[in-house]
């Protein structure tokens, strides 16, 4: 069994990792063992290096929302570009806060949420925080309420779950998984947490595009001004 990293090294990795703050490419590449172990013969696919520089690239305008959306079928590696982008998130920003969802409770428990737990196993700086079924947060208790992303199931009937996404002047991530079948409703409530000034806002969706209308619909045309969009072939 690895051991736990020692107080100098969590304090060495948590010191570096402030140098990917604005660059998950470089993030994704160099904190992974791509090339050993289970990642052997692995390496990411150009369709998500691409995802993880338009948020790079996005980052450079403060005060401005990114919102991207990416639309494909099943097998394209996208549950490991939302752990990507998750452990990106939190471990180079002090107090970042975000809410991870899906279509289904099922969905984000056993495939969206679960994905994390490799990239948790494979990620070198992984004694900084504490990973569980529904949450990933510092170690450090004095952050732990401030500085964690939850995965949380949506529900029509209460929207508020996802109004307390504000974290003025730091960094919010939110992901929808699957996002066709999530509700407008939530989407509408989101959107109303986007607003804070002086704030990474970090905003992803996928999913199979089997619907013509709802907001996911919605990111690839009527929202399309808004939303950096893709189509990806599976």
């Amino acid at each position: 069994m690895k051991k736990k990293l020692t107080l100098g090294q969590l304090a060495d990795y948590a010191e570096m990792l402030t140098e990917y703050e604005h660059d998950p490419v470089s993030f994704v590449l160099d904190m992974f063992p791509w090339g050993e172990g289970e990642l052997k013969g692995q390496a990411p696919q150009e369709w998500q290096l691409e995802l993880l520089a338009e948020i790079r690239d996005g980052l450079k305008t403060p005060g401005e929302v990114i919102r991207l959306a990416r639309a494909s079928g099943n097998g394209i590696g996208k549950s490991a570009a939302v752990a990507w982008i998750i452990w990106w998130a939190i471990a180079t920003k002090a107090d970042t806060k975000g809410v991870i969802t899906a279509n289904t409770d099922t969905q984000l428990r056993t495939k969206t949420w679960a994905e994390l737990a490799k990239w948790h196993r494979l990620f070198a700086a992984k004694d900084l925080f504490e990973y569980t079924a529904t949450s990933l947060y510092s170690s450090d208790p004095r952050h732990e309420k401030t500085w964690r992303i939850d995965a949380i199931p949506w529900s029509e009937q209460n929207p508020e779950a996802f109004a307390g996404l504000h974290n003025q002047g730091k960094r919010t991530l939110i992901i929808f998984d699957e996002a066709s079948a999530i509700n407008d409703t939530i989407w509408e409530t989101v959107e109303g947490a986007t607003t804070d000034a002086n704030t990474e806002i970090i905003w992803c969706a996928f999913g199979n595009p089997t619907r013509n209308s709802g907001r996911f619909f919605d990111c690839f045309h009527k929202y399309r001004t808004f939303w950096k969009t893709q189509q990806i072939d599976s």
